[in-house]
C-alpha cells in the first residue's frame, strides 16, 4: 500500500471514530465531551431536527462515507481508485457544508466534531487529487456535474428538513399542561432540551419552565436541586410545591399528553 492510500485509510479511520461517536450521542441520553457552551455544543447540533434526513441521523451517512473510503483504500486496486475517491468526496462535501451553514445561521451552535470530520474529508480530497494522474482540466470537467449533484442533494435535504419543523400552534396544549400543574425543567446546555423546544414550537415560551443551569436566562438552580432534578429535560406535575409525578428525558408530545392526563386532541 503506497503513501496516499495509507493516508486516506488513516483519515477514514479517524472519521469512522468521530461519526460513530456522533451517532451514539444522537440516540443516547448522554452528554458529549464537546458540549462546552450553548453555542459550542455537539449535543445541541446532533439532537436538533436538522441532524436527521428522512429519519436517519446525518452522522450515519457520514459514517457510511468514511467506511466506504476506508474499504476502498484497502481493497479497490483499480487505477481509477483516486479518481473515484476524489469524486465521491467532492460530492459528499457540498451537503456537508450545507449542514455547516445550518449550524451557523439556524441552530446557532458549533459542533467541533462535525467540523473536524469535514477537515478529514478535505484531507481525503487533497490526497486523492494529488495522487491522480489526470490533468487539471480533465479533473474540472469530471467534477462539475458532481458538484451540481451535490447542490441538488443539499436543496432536497433543506426542503425535507424544513418540512419537519413544527409549524402548528400548540398554545392550547401548553395551557392545558400548565393547568395540570406541569413544570418543565431545562438547561441552556442541554441538547435534548433544544430538540424538545423544537417539538413544541413557539408555544414552548408559554410553558411553565425552570432553567437549571446557572448561565441560563432567569436561572433557578436552587429550585432544581430542591426538586431533585438530575437530568434535563424533566417534566414534573407539582401541587403546592410538591412533586406528584415525574417524566424524564426527551419526549414526544403525545407521550407528555398521556403522562399528564391531557387530551391528545389538542395536538390535532
Amino acid at each position: 500500500m503506497n503513501l496516499p492510500r495509507i493516508l486516506i485509510f488513516l483519515l477514514s479511520l479517524v472519521g469512522v471514530g468521530i461519526m460513530g461517536y456522533l451517532t451514539y450521542i444522537h440516540y443516547a441520553a448522554v452528554q458529549s465531551f464537546c458540549d462546552i457552551s450553548e453555542t459550542v455544543s455537539c449535543d445541541v447540533v446532533t439532537t436538533s431536527i436538522y441532524s436527521e434526513i428522512f429519519g436517519l441521523p446525518i452522522s450515519i451517512l457520514g459514517l457510511g462515507y468514511f467506511i466506504l473510503t476506508g474499504l476502498l483504500s484497502l481493497f479497490y486496486r483499480a487505477k481509477a481508485f483516486y479518481q473515484v475517491v476524489f469524486l465521491l468526496t467532492a460530492f459528499v462535501l457540498i451537503p456537508s457544508y450545507y449542514f455547516t451553514a445550518i449550524e451557523v445561521f439556524v441552530i446557532k451552535a458549533f459542533c467541533i466534531l462535525c467540523e473536524t470530520s469535514k477537515l478529514l474529508m478535505l484531507g481525503i480530497l487533497a490526497v486523492s487529487f494529488a495522487a491522480m494522474e489526470e490533468k487539471l482540466t480533465t479533473v474540472l470537467r469530471m467534477v462539475a456535474p458532481i458538484l451540481i449533484a451535490g447542490f441538488v442533494v443539499s436543496g432536497v435535504t433543506y426542503f425535507a428538513q424544513t418540512g419537519t419543523v413544527i409549524k402548528r400552534d400548540y398554545t392550547a396544549f401548553v395551557e392545558a399542561l400548565n393547568d395540570a400543574g406541569v413544570v418543565y425543567y431545562k438547561s441552556v446546555k442541554c441538547g435534548n432540551c433544544v430538540r424538545q423546544a423544537q417539538l413544541f414550537g413557539e408555544a414552548i415560551k408559554k410553558l411553565n419552565s425552570v432553567e437549571c443551569h446557572p448561565e441560563g436566562e432567569n436561572a433557578a438552580p436552587e429550585r432544581c436541586l430542591q426538586m431533585g432534578i438530575t437530568k434535563t429535560p424533566t417534566f414534573l406535575i407539582e401541587k403546592d410545591g410538591r412533586e406528584i409525578k415525574r417524566l424524564e428525558g426527551l419526549q414526544q408530545l403525545e407521550s407528555i399528553a398521556d403522562w399528564a392526563g391531557v387530551s391528545v386532541d389538542l395536538l390535532k
